[in-house]
């Protein structure tokens, strides 16, 4: 992937609804923008956008369907302003019919569009699930941000997030060089649990070494990361650290964990009367956890 010199893009996904994407998303957003950094936030979330509600805003003039349906042709124009200084909002749409099922060419010029924003940090809250949609917008990050909470679903599903990103890359570059129908053979094993990821490259070391260390290297410049939101108490915390063990362990990738944000019933108060949190609270616990993970992935990730 191709960037604006020191443009860096955010994508917060995971596996399953109701885990704070939008509320960490907007969080993040107005925590950048606060210190004088150029920010758009974008509404990729194509089945049910909320991030407008988290920002304050109420209406706007135009949304994420201007351009899908070409109203406009360029995705800037769509932008509007916050009430924050320096963050931009492009809104996703509830008027378009079929916008959740987004087809390919679609995509692709969404994709390329969002690749030349001006901003040079750029924040998109996707959808929940493994959709190609999903999938492809969290690999157009660097890096993408895993949000989780302590729940076995949450964990269950991020885990399966995770598999379904490894798989989505390996199947892009057998595109990308028309690799031969065996290797996709070996990843439909992936899919189907019958095969792990160390066991499919070892599969492919045996027989072309070559395209095994092509296809290692894809994977090793995946980059994640993963926030635990709704923390309670400290065995919440160190699971953060274990997934990611996991996720080295059994996926082969390298999953930063970059800090948990404490549960806090009002959240939910604040989103009520459209006031971000992170403004009605500044001295609140989730407030200084949102300023130390934005830190981290300033650092991690440019």
């Amino acid at each position: 992937m191709i960037l604006k010199e020191n443009k860096t893009i955010w994508a917060v996904g995971g596996g399953k609804g109701g885990t704070g994407k939008s509320f960490i998303s907007s969080s993040l957003a107005i925590q950048l923008a606060s210190q004088n950094n150029d920010v758009l936030t974008i509404d990729a979330d194509l089945g049910g956008p909320n991030l407008h509600t988290f920002l304050g805003i109420k209406e706007a003039k135009s949304d994420l369907g201007d351009f899908v349906t070409n109203k406009v042709t360029k995705l800037a124009e769509t932008a509007i302003p916050t009430s924050f200084a320096n963050l931009k909002l492009i809104k996703g749409s509830e008027n378009v019919l079929f916008m959740a099922n987004l087809n390919h060419y679609k995509k692709l010029r969404l994709i390329r569009q969002i690749k030349t924003l001006e901003e040079k940090r750029v924040i998109i809250d996707i959808g929940t699930g493994s959709s190609y949609n999903s999938l492809d917008f969290f690999l157009l990050s660097n890096p993408g941000i895993l949000v989780i909470t302590p729940e076995p679903t949450s964990i269950e599903n991020t885990y399966y997030f995770l598999k379904s990103c490894i798989v989505r890359i390996l199947n892009l570059y057998m595109d990308y060089y028309k690799i031969e129908n065996m290797t996709r053979k070996i990843i439909k094993e992936i899919e189907n649990d019958s095969k792990s990821i160390y066991s499919f490259f070892n599969t492919i070391i045996s027989y072309n070494k070559s395209l095994a260390q092509l296809l290692y290297r894809a994977l090793k410049n995946f980059k994640s990361c993963l926030v635990m939101n709704k923390v309670r108490s400290e065995k919440d915390l160190l699971l953060g650290y274990s997934i990611t063990d996991v996720a080295r362990k059994f996926l082969a990738v390298e999953l930063s964990f970059v800090g948990s944000i404490p549960y806090d019933e009002r959240v939910h108060r604040s989103l009520n009367k459209f006031v971000p949190f992170t403004l009605e609270y500044p001295d609140s616990q989730v407030t200084q956890s949102i300023k130390l993970i934005s830190e981290k992935l300033v650092e991690y990730g440019g």
